[in-house]
C-alpha cells in the first residue's frame, strides 16, 4: 500500500473511530441510566449504526462508513483493547478467596458446562429442523451447545469493575469459574472444528491440552514470581512505573497472547493469565490503571463491542416462528446456564443470594459467545436466521446481568456495588 492510499485509508478509520466513540460513550452513559453495563450500550451503538437501523434508514451508509477494510482495521483495534483489558483485570481480581472456595468454583465451572450442554441437545433438533435443516446436524448442534456454554469473561470482568465487586468473593469466583469454562469451551471449540473439517485427532489435542497446563505453570510459577521481584526493586529505587518496567510488561504481555495464539486458544487468555500472575502487586495494579484504564476503557474497548452490533441483522428474522426461535434458544441458555451454576454453587454450601449471584454473573455471554458463533458462521454450520438468534441470545443474558446481581447482591455487598465513572 502507497503512503497516498495509507493516508485515505487512515481518514475512514480515524472517522469511524471517532463516530463509535462518540456513540459508544452516549448509548453507554444511556445504559447506565436504566442499570446497564456500559457494554450493553455500546452493543446497541453498533445495532444503531450497523445494517439493522442505521442502514436500513440510509442504505447509502454502508459505502460511506464502516467500509469492510476499514472495519478490519478497526477490528485489530477493538482486539488490542481487550487484551490490555483482560490483562488488567486478571490483575484486579483477589484470588485470595480461591483458597477456601476452589470446590465451589469448580462446581460452578462444571455446572456452568454441563447443564447449557444439556440444554442445546434438548432444542437443537428442533431448531436444526425449523430453521437450518439444509446444515449440517450434528455440527449444527455441536456449535450450539458450545454457544450456550461459553461465558464472557471480558464482559464480566467489566461489569465486576464497574460495580466494584472486583475483589469480593462473588466476584472471584464468578470470574475465575468463567475463566475455567472459556478455556474448556475453546479447547472443545477446536475439537468440534477438527471434527467438522477434517476429523478428530487425539495427539493433537492431547498436545493442545498439555501446552495450555505448560504455559499456565510457567507463567505462574516462573515469569510472575520474576516480574513481582523485579517490580519490588525497582520500587526501592524509583516510584511508579517507570518506562522501562512498563517495555517489559509489553514485551512480556505480547509473549503471553502470542503464546495462547499458538496453543490454539484466543491471544486474551494469555494477557488475563499474565494479569492473574501479578495481582498480589497492588501498587503495580494501581500503576497500570493509572496509566492505561481510562484510554482503553473510553477508546479502544468500546470498538470492539460496537463492532459486534454493526454485524448484526436483526432484520433477518421476518415471521412469528422465528421470534418463537429466539425464545426458545433464550430459555435454554438461562435455564442451563442460569440454572446449572446456581445448582453448582448451593451444592458447594454457598448461600442462596451468593450462589445467584454467581449464577448471574455466569450467565453473561457477549463477548465470548459472539466469536464462538462467528466462528460456526465462518464453518458453515449456521445460517443468517441462527446467526442472528444466538446473537440476541448472547446481547439479553448480557443484559440481564446487572439488574439481577442488584436484586440478589447479599446486604453487606450492595452497598459497594455503584458504577465507577469511566
Amino acid at each position: 500500500m502507497n503512503p497516498a492510499a495509507i493516508e485515505a485509508h487512515l481518514k475512514h478509520v480515524l472517522l469511524d473511530w471517532g463516530i463509535i466513540v462518540f456513540a459508544a460513550w452516549l448509548f453507554g452513559r444511556l445504559a447506565r441510566r436504566v442499570g446497564q453495563p456500559l457494554a450493553v450500550g455500546e452493543i446497541l451503538a453498533g445495532i444503531v449504526l450497523g445494517p439493522s437501523l442505521l442502514g436500513t434508514l440510509w442504505p447509502a451508509a454502508d459505502s460511506l462508513l464502516f467500509q469492510p477494510g476499514t472495519q478490519q482495521s478497526l477490528q485489530l483495534l477493538g482486539k488490542l483493547g481487550l487484551i490490555l483489558l483482560l490483562f488488567q483485570v486478571g490483575m484486579e481480581f483477589d484470588y485470595g478467596h480461591l483458597r477456601s472456595r476452589s470446590r465451589t468454583v469448580t462446581a460452578v465451572s462444571l455446572m456452568g458446562l454441563m447443564s447449557p450442554f444439556l440444554c442445546g441437545l434438548a432444542v437443537g433438533p428442533w431448531l436444526h429442523r425449523q430453521f437450518a435443516p439444509d446444515l449440517p446436524r450434528f455440527g449444527f448442534i455441536l456449535f450450539f451447545c458450545i454457544a450456550l456454554s461459553i461465558s464472557a469473561l471480558p464482559v464480566m470482568g467489566r461489569i465486576l469493575l464497574e460495580m466494584k465487586l472486583e475483589r469480593t468473593a462473588v466476584g472471584v469466583m464468578g470470574i475465575s469459574s468463567a475463566a475455567i469454562d472459556d478455556v474448556i469451551g475453546w479447547v472443545l471449540l477446536a475439537v468440534a472444528s477438527a471434527v467438522v473439517t477434517a476429523g478428530l485427532d487425539a495427539k493433537a489435542l492431547s498436545l493442545q491440552v498439555a501446552g495450555i497446563i505448560a504455559f499456565f505453570s510457567v507463567v505462574m510459577l516462573v515469569v510472575g514470581p520474576w516480574v513481582r521481584k523485579l517490580w519490588r526493586k525497582s520500587q526501592a529505587q524509583h516510584h511508579g512505573l517507570t518506562p522501562s518496567f512498563m517495555v517489559l510488561l509489553l514485551v512480556l504481555l505480547v509473549g503471553c497472547c502470542l503464546a495462547t495464539n499458538t496453543l490454539g486458544i484466543f491471544s486474551i487468555f494469555g494477557a488475563f493469565i499474565f494479569g492473574v500472575a501479578l495481582h498480589q502487586e497492588a501498587e503495580l495494579v494501581r500503576a497500570w490503571r493509572a496509566k492505561f484504564s481510562d484510554f482503553v476503557l473510553v477508546a479502544l474497548v468500546p470498538v470492539f463491542f460496537t463492532n459486534t452490533g454493526l454485524n448484526t441483522k436483526i432484520g433477518s428474522l421476518q415471521t412469528p416462528l422465528a421470534w418463537a426461535g429466539v425464545a426458545v434458544v433464550l430459555a435454554a441458555a438461562v435455564a442451563g446456564k442460569l440454572g446449572g451454576c446456581y445448582l453448582g454453587a448451593r451444592l458447594t454450601g454457598q448461600g442462596r443470594r451468593e450462589s445467584a449471584c454467581i449464577a448471574a454473573l455466569m450467565n453473561t455471554r457477549a463477548l465470548m459467545a459472539l466469536v464462538a458463533i462467528n466462528i460456526g458462521m465462518d464453518l458453515g454450520l449456521l445460517n443468517p436466521a441462527m446467526f442472528t438468534m444466538l446473537v440476541l441470545m448472547a446481547l439479553l443474558t448480557t443484559a440481564m446481568t446487572a439488574p439481577l446481581l442488584r436484586w440478589w447482591l447479599p446486604d453487606e455487598l450492595k452497598g459497594t456495588a455503584t458504577s465507577r465513572g469511566v
